[in-house]
């Protein structure tokens, strides 16, 4: 084909152009199927040629193939503007008809290009962009609709008291299909957004696709009934009252990390498939909103005053906070280091950091908790005492649900505090075992507090015991303090049951020994009596201040209870025995003793 025809051949074509004329005039439906084919090539070749042309100065002939090409594309318009939007592509016609308009759109597109270097076209190039405008609205149009038909879950969250353990915020079979689009709609956008972006309508595309998604996102937001809070109204906040917008916080957080983001994520790269760099930038600006509210939050939340019982709340926080930190890494993409999305990783790192710094001051601060304990009334019965449970408690639910990120956090604490490297135990084990041995030395301090040296040896003997139990009960904690501690506390319960009985029941024993008992080498009829008076005053005087006191722990009762049948029991018998008297006592203290354990008390 000849650019730059001769006289002769633009009589020739305009005698053509006629005779297009009356085809189109007379039939225009019969331009869509017959002209196709042939017109596309035509274009093609001629889109080409144009941009071959090193000399751009010159006014190119226009051949009427072009007009032909536009009027296909108008009458195709015409066809699809006949039904409302989401019910055109895929729907009204076949799919390749569907393709032979979207190729068509991305030919004229091409045209337009090429068009545009050369002076003098202006007539022909305002007819294409009139046309190709009009193909764009209807795009835009159809492109909206397909976005606003799709399935989502629209039931509210409930609250749940440890967000990790929620079953309802786990991702379900609906959750993993969400968005929610069909597989022929997500299809059809992928074909819209190839032709939008190629035609030079990126922007009016990408403000579709934003304006729709933006407001699907903040509808699964409102289902977790969490308002934005700005940082006065937290810090006037009581604590008590702030937890359940915590609660939502972070339950929102999760699910934002674990489904709200991937799906977008995987949603826009399907629909942008052809213009991944594209998607980049517009899903941090698309998620920005949800995680400015997430970030703000958390930020005034981080800047309250640090207290013990708030230490799992922040740790939630911050767990989620690398939740939302993780989900915008995408590896495929990440050579691309826009600046709101290293802006956005920056906020996030920032008040994550400021919450692990919160969360190390309280960790360390129980040990001044523990310190500062220093209640001067005794705990009745000789029980586990309150701080005991507590620090416990404390330690075990730690170590339960966040042992690695809180070793994470106090190794990172540690290393930016000095560069020296300690290799033999983690930071958390060092603070465990710093921990406990402050616990160790304030319930010594309490065990003072006991008049009686053997209600010390209960109370001490009860405290150790649960501390242990609880160490021995949880893996992680069991090998961050050792096989070596456990020996040693085990051994310290010993002695303190070795300690309680020969405080109580050895000087007991005392009252029967044998000694004085023979008179010129006969048994002193008054002195057994006198024995035996003793030992029943002293056993009733155990029996009565020792029924109050408590071992809630059944095997250390069941180790009392055995070790005081062992020690008693047989020399009662054998006093009795040699000296024959007392029988009846014996049957009586024995069941005494025996009630007394069965029960709790001693």
């Amino acid at each position: 084909m000849e650019i730059y025809s001769t006289k002769a051949a633009a009589n020739k074509n305009r005698r053509k152009s006629n005779l297009d004329g009356d085809i189109v005039d007379a039939n225009d439906e019969s331009l869509l199927d017959v002209y196709h084919q042939n017109i596309s090539a035509d274009i093609d070749r001629l889109a080409h040629e144009f941009s071959t042309l090193h000399e751009k100065c010159l006014e190119p002939e226009i051949p009427d193939t072009v007009d032909t090409f536009v009027r296909i594309i108008e009458l195709r318009i015409k066809r699809y503007n006949s039904t409302k939007p989401g019910m055109r592509c895929g729907k009204m016609v076949t799919d390749q008809e569907d393709q032979y308009f979207t190729d068509a759109i991305t030919r004229l597109s091409k045209l337009k290009i090429v068009l545009s270097e050369f002076p003098n076209t202006t007539p022909s190039l305002d007819r294409i962009t009139d046309v190709l405008q009009q193909a764009m609205t209807l795009m835009q149009d159809e492109f909206q609709a397909l976005l606003l038909d799709y399935t989502a879950p629209s039931e509210p969250i409930t609250i749940c008291k440890k967000p990790n353990s929620c079953t309802s915020l786990e991702p379900d079979n609906n959750q993993q299909d969400f968005p929610g689009y069909s597989k022929d709609n997500m299809i059809l956008m992928q074909k819209i957004v190839a032709v939008m972006i190629h035609a030079g309508y990126q922007y009016e595309c990408c403000q579709v696709y934003s304006t729709v998604r933006r407001d699907a996102l903040h509808e699964q937001v409102k289902r977790f009934g969490f308002e934005k809070v700005n940082v006065e109204d937290v810090h006037k906040s009581k604590w008590a009252s702030l937890e359940p917008d915590i609660s939502r916080w972070v339950n929102l957080a999760n699910y934002s990390s674990d489904v709200l983001f991937p799906a977008e994520r995987k949603l826009g790269e399907t629909v942008f498939s052809n213009h991944i760099s594209v998607f980049t930038g517009l899903f941090i600006n698309l998620i920005h909103g949800v995680t400015a509210l997430l970030v703000d939050f958390a930020t005034a939340v981080a800047m309250t005053k640090p207290k013990a019982k708030r230490l799992f709340k922040f740790l939630d926080i911050y767990e989620a906070l690398g939740g939302i930190g993780r989900a915008l890494v995408d590896e495929s993409n990440s050579h691309v280091k826009l600046e709101e999305y290293c802006n956005l990783q920056s906020e996030i790192s920032s008040v994550r950091g400021s919450m692990g710094e919160t969360v190390v001051i309280i960790f360390n601060d129980l040990n001044n908790s523990i310190r500062n304990d220093t209640n001067k009334t005794p705990v009745q019965g000789g029980a586990v005492h309150p701080l005991t449970r507590y620090v416990m408690n404390y330690l075990k639910c730690a170590f339960d649900e966040y042992k690695d990120t809180l070793e994470h956090i106090l190794r990172q604490h540690v290393h930016e505090a000095s560069s020296q490297v300690v290799e033999d135990k983690s930071s958390l084990s060092k603070q465990l075992f710093s921990v406990i041995e402050l616990l160790d030395a304030n319930l010594e301090v309490k065990s003072g507090l006991y008049k009686d040296p053997s209600l010390r040896c209960i109370f001490l003997m009860n405290n150790n015991r649960f501390i242990l139990q609880v160490v021995k009960g949880n893996k992680e904690m069991k090998e961050a303090m050792g096989d070596n501690w456990c020996r040693r506390k085990s051994s310290d319960v010993r002695n303190y049951h070795t300690s309680y009985q020969r405080e109580t029941w050895n000087k007991l024993l005392q009252c029967i020994t044998q000694e004085g008992v023979q008179v010129n080498g006969k048994p002193n009829r008054r002195i057994v009596k006198e024995k035996l008076k003793n030992f029943n005053g002293m056993f009733d005087e155990i029996y009565k201040t020792q029924s109050t006191w408590v071992v809630n722990d059944e095997q250390l009762l069941s180790e009392i209870r055995v070790s005081i049948t062992a020690v008693v029991s047989p020399a009662y018998r054998s006093f009795i025995g040699r000296y024959g008297e007392g029988r009846e006592s014996n049957e009586w203290h024995t069941s005494s003793i025996n009630r007394e354990a069965n029960s709790g008390s001693l």
